[in-house]
């Protein structure tokens, strides 16, 4: 009987982990990739998963067992035929412009029900063996490892099995698959469940006095128990969200800190996603309470370790990128067995299983939201992530060690702990704000120390870490004072970050955080003093601009004049001395326009607004503003915008340009058959498809190469610059420029301006991408 019910959790959790990416594809042709169009799925999904566990809820504590196994059978069944029915979504022009309502339906009818179905198995399933008698049926929280280790599976599975290997209407068929054989074990399973036996009025009055005796029972949040027969109060449940909120919101702030502030490497989010998985098993495993008791002091170790990190960081001192990842990872496992791990032992009986699942849902969904929505409208830095760091340490016992002591011996200790070590570090704090430099001269002074050769100046490295390091590990053993402790330098942090000159603009969206940097420096190839401004979206560098009036208008970058960008540019003017259409799928700085006559238009198609509000802003940067050519910025999906320029009957394009692949984290559905054969619909007969694919972790060019050969018959023209004088690196940056063209005369045009036939050996080549298949995994540079 365990097996029958640990396949089912299992199954259940690998196909809601499974249906998640798989919609995410096939939502992207009809809606394209817009933040409304992320964060109305991410929220759906988030809803979806509180209504499923409510729903189980309601089930299991107001319906009989023949109810149970009717209503729910009835929905498995509905839910079936609607996943056969509904199968591809679809939406109007229109809906690009504003796509929520028409995402909602689309996300409703294709799996909202089969989602809705699965995400209520887990207690639900629990909640039945609680009723099937069985040795273990008192405490079924063993099959909710079950249900994380399948969830484990589906995650690693998706992109590793199945999008490798099957396209998007063979995976919804063998999803479809697995969920009627789920639908046949939760039924089976249901039907294992006891009958309820009719409870006398002497047991009754029985049970309510060990009831009331039980209410006697402490339920001091701070010292959890692994018993299971504590009343349920609100102190109780609060506690069970706030356990559940911190590793959730701990899981998004650390994958947000190690893709965007350390290294945009691609599925490099799956891995926090894993180890929070895990984290789940272990503490609902048998060894719970020896997990707790192993990671807490671990836990303070690296929450200390990641504060030093930030802090160095300000300071221009962090470490190695290894170094980095493998710190947060290891907090996120750490702080993820605590949090979990006092969850688990503090699991009501198997009465009250539903609803400890609920609040563990809200706690998680609550977590999603702060990341997901809050932070990114009202922080314009990564400051969730801080925040997670100081209420992760908040949990640990609030002075514990202290029990057995006097009353006035106790209060003197809370008093030191709670407000001495927390003033303390406000103090020292401060007094680094105002004496911090001086301090650091003096000493390096002393010890003959020279910033001469080194932009870090070690010494104050070594006064802003190791004092509120230690006073953070004094307190550790009090969770609140701790906490206090940590929040100073945190805010320190922050503080710091808000006086750097050096960041000129930053702001928040939900693509991530944009920032634009202002330096100075001695420019070799002009022999002169030059201000540049630089545009990031985390690590990843989208356009840099001289600011001198006499040097604004000369491209820097990837786009420089003598380089591929310019050479491409050249060639289609030269095919249009009238003047030429262009459009570009991603702004940028705007630097592109550089290239443009007063006779060309430029069409710049832009996913996210505040880019479009950083180009156009004259204190950062005047590409847009200077540049001679006609300039138009349309906001919203790249590949949606070209359909809608079609449908309205516009001019056609002599050259489209995709420069949306830089990141990790490249759209899909810019890069299939069916988004190169709109390309050549929407250019002219001569005209040419630009795709600028200068990635340090993806190659796209065998991609690329099979584009070509299936649209063109012609392979892909090449135009690459990686051998760059030393003296100009600072602004001139390596890149790789493909050019795809129907026309013999236009390609032979590309050769004489310089550029090369790319041609590929068989055995390299690889499987086409199409609005059906994709595959991620095989193009990333494992090496």
């Amino acid at each position: 009987m365990v097996v029958l019910f640990t396949l089912t959790v299992f199954l259940s959790a690998g196909l809601l982990f499974s249906i998640q990416p798989m919609i995410a594809k096939t939502l992207l042709p009809a809606f394209g990739g817009g933040s409304s169009v992320w964060t109305t799925c991410m929220l759906f999904y988030q809803t979806l998963l509180l209504l499923g566990y409510l729903y189980a809820h309601i089930l299991m504590t107001k319906f009989g067992r023949k109810s149970q196994m009717a209503i729910h059978a009835s929905l498995l069944l509905i839910a079936l035929i609607v996943g056969v029915v509904f199968d591809t979504p679809e939406a109007p022009a229109q809906a690009s412009t504003f796509p929520v309502p028409w995402l909602i339906l689309q996300l409703l009818l294709v799996s909202g029900l089969p989602f809705f179905a699965i995400s209520s198995a887990g207690p639900l399933i629990q909640g039945w063996f609680a009723r099937t008698g069985h040795a273990r049926a008192h405490d079924p929280y063993f099959l909710y490892a079950a249900s994380n280790a399948g969830s484990l599976i589906g995650l690693l599975a998706y992109p590793l099995l199945f999008e490798p290997n099957l396209g998007l209407m063979n995976q919804r068929r063998f999803w479809l698959t697995g969920f009627g054989v789920f639908i046949v074990l939760a039924m089976y399973a249901a039907s294992k469940t006891l009958k309820p036996k009719v409870e006398t009025p002497k047991q009754k009055k029985r049970r309510l006095k060990e009831e009331a005796r039980g209410s006697m029972v402490s339920a001091n949040p701070e010292t959890p128990e692994p018993t299971l027969d504590r009343p349920i109060t609100w102190k109780r449940r609060l506690y069970w969200i706030y356990l559940a909120f911190i590793p959730s919101t701990m899981l998004l702030g650390v994958t947000s800190y190690i893709t965007m502030d350390v290294v945009s490497l691609p599925l490099l989010w799956v891995l926090p996603l894993v180890l929070y998985l895990i984290t789940m098993i272990i503490a609902f495993g048998s060894k719970v309470e020896r997990a707790v008791k192993d990671f807490t002091r671990p836990m303070v170790l690296l929450v200390i370790g990641a504060m030093i990190l930030l802090m160095a960081s300000e300071l221009n001192a962090g470490g190695t990128m290894i170094m980095i990842v493998a710190i947060e990872l290891l907090l996120l496992t750490a702080i993820g067995i605590v949090c979990h791990g006092r969850l688990a032992m503090d699991r009501p009986q198997a009465v009250h299983l539903t609803e400890f699942f609920l609040l563990m849902s809200v706690g998680g969904a609550l977590g999603g939201l702060f990341n997901g929505i809050i932070a990114p409208l009202f922080f314009n830095t990564n400051l969730e992530y801080p925040i997670a760091l100081v209420l992760s340490v908040s949990i640990l016992p609030w002075s514990k060690d202290l029990i057995g002591m006097s009353a006035s011996r106790i209060k003197r200790v809370k008093l030191r702990r709670r407000v001495g070590i927390p003033m303390f570090a406000m103090a020292y704090v401060l007094g680094l704000g105002f004496y911090g430099q001086a301090i650091s001269a003096w000493i390096n002074g002393l010890t003959g120390m020279s910033l001469a050769n080194s932009p870090v100046d070690m010494t104050m490295v070594a006064l802003v870490t190791s004092v509120p390091s230690l006073l953070v590990y004094l307190a550790w053993k009090d969770g609140l004072a701790c906490a206090l402790t940590l929040l100073l330098p945190m805010t320190g942090i922050q503080i710091n970050a808000a006086r750097d000159t050096s960041v000129i603009y930053r702001a928040r969206t939900f693509y991530g955080i944009h920032e634009v940097t202002e330096r100075e420096e001695w420019d070799n190839a002009n022999k002169k003093w030059v201000k540049t401004h630089t545009i990031l979206h985390g690590t990843t560098m989208h356009g840099i601009q001289y600011m001198d009036p006499e040097l604004e208008l000369e491209p820097l970058g990837y786009y420089h004049f003598d380089g591929p960008c310019g050479m491409i540019m050249r060639s289609v003017q030269q095919m249009r001395p009238d003047g030429a259409r262009i459009g570009i799928m991603g702004l940028g700085s705007g630097a592109m326009s550089a290239h443009g006559r007063e006779q060309d238009e430029i069409v710049f198609f832009e996913i996210d607004p505040e880019v479009e509000a950083i180009a156009r802003n004259p204190r950062l940067f005047t590409y847009l503003a200077k540049a001679p050519a006609k300039i138009e910025v349309r906001l919203g999906d790249g590949r949606k915008l070209i359909e809608e320029s079609e449908a309205m009957g516009e001019a056609k394009f002599d050259m489209l340009h995709a420069d949306a692949f830089s990141s990790d984290s490249i759209p899909v559905h810019l890069l299939t058959v069916e988004a190169i054969e709109l390309y050549f619909d929407r250019i002219t007969d001569d005209g040419i498809i630009v795709l600028h694919i200068s990635n340090r972790y993806l190659d796209l060019m065998p991609l690329v190469y099979e584009l070509a050969k299936s649209t063109t018959k012609i392979p892909p023209f090449i135009a690459d610059e990686f051998e760059i004088p030393i003296d100009e690196q600072l602004y001139r940056f390596p890149s790789r420029w493909v050019v795809l063209t129907r026309d013999v005369e236009t390609g032979q045009r590309l050769l004489d301006e310089g550029m090369e036939l790319y041609i590929m050996d068989d055995e390299d080549r690889m499987r086409l991408w199409t609005d059906d298949y994709s595959n991620i995994m095989s193009l990333i540079n494992w090496f």
